[in-house]
């Protein structure tokens, strides 16, 4: 009913304006009163909106005269499509309120299933948490890292690898001093791993030279005149090898000159500075 209301009322608001404007812009002095009548009436067949004071058809294309303006509605006329904004706006709260509550109810009742199964599967944790106590004991303290492998082809320190694999060596330094160069070489068994890449890092990574195209070595040396500063520790090389034998291997640095920023040596007879400390870590 209220939809038939509007349509007859604003077919009213658009007979009233199409004449008056027919009459203010002379277009009846030819015309009948009959076909203006005919005329107004299928005018306003067509009219279903009012958009910003202007009489639009069903696909919001405004209605013109037959002067081709387009004709508006009196002033105070609502617009029908704020009016189907807002009817559609409640129907979403509506529905909105409808689903929260579903919600909500389907939330409590999964919350009190849950509480029934841990309730139900209590001692069964209990007794899983008792069986795994012993394996976390053999797992590494530390969390983020990976277990040492147990067995495989080839030996690395406290860890396994097998013919084929890729490894890794970080090597890390701590040095309260800074010191101004460094040279040295790296010693490995080349029938069972070869370097196919090697970096310098952080700070020692200016001013060096990396090779690692040798036969069982990798040489590298730096020289920094700001000096190279390692007193909080951190990554000094980095060594990429490749599996290619089995066994077991201890791979080693042979350093030959480490000089301090006074020119002092930190190498006496073949050994380091005890405050010179390089770590290896394989992966």
């Amino acid at each position: 009913m209220k939809n038939k209301f509007s349509r007859i009322s604003l077919a009213a608001v658009l007979a009233a304006t199409i004449a008056t404007v027919g009459l203010m812009a002379g277009c009846g002095s030819g015309e009948s009163s009959s076909e203006a009548e005919t005329k107004v009436v299928t005018e306003t067949q067509i009219v279903t909106k009012v958009v910003n004071g202007v009489l639009t058809d069903e696909n919001g294309n405004p209605i013109k005269d037959a002067q081709g303006n387009t004709v508006t509605a009196p002033a105070g006329t609502p617009d029908t499509d704020k009016s189907d904004k807002s009817s559609k706006t409640e129907k979403n709260e509506s529905q909105a309120s409808g689903s929260q509550s579903s919600a909500a109810q389907s939330s409590a009742n999964q919350s009190s299933g849950s509480q029934s199964s841990k309730s139900n599967s209590g001692s069964s944790s209990d007794k899983q948490s008792s069986n795994n106590a012993g394996s976390d004991k053999s797992s590494s303290s530390k969390s983020g890292e990976t277990p040492a492998k147990s067995s495989g082809d080839l030996k690395i320190g406290n860890q396994y690898f097998n013919v084929g694999d890729t490894v890794t060596c970080t090597y890390s330094l701590t040095c309260p001093k800074d010191f101004i160069n460094f040279q040295a070489t790296l010693n490995y068994d080349s029938s069972k791993l070869k370097a196919t890449n090697a970096k310098m890092q952080g700070e020692a990574a200016g001013g060096a030279v990396v090779n690692h195209k040798l036969d069982g070595k990798v040489k590298f040396n730096g020289i920094k005149l700001g000096g190279y500063d390692y007193s909080d520790g951190g990554a000094f090389m980095i060594v990429t090898y490749e599996v290619v034998g089995k066994g077991e291997v201890s791979p080693s640095i042979s350093w030959e000159v480490v000089t301090d920023m006074d020119m002092n040596p930190m190498i006496s007879n073949g050994q380091l500075d005890s405050s010179f400390k390089i770590t290896d870590k394989y992966e």
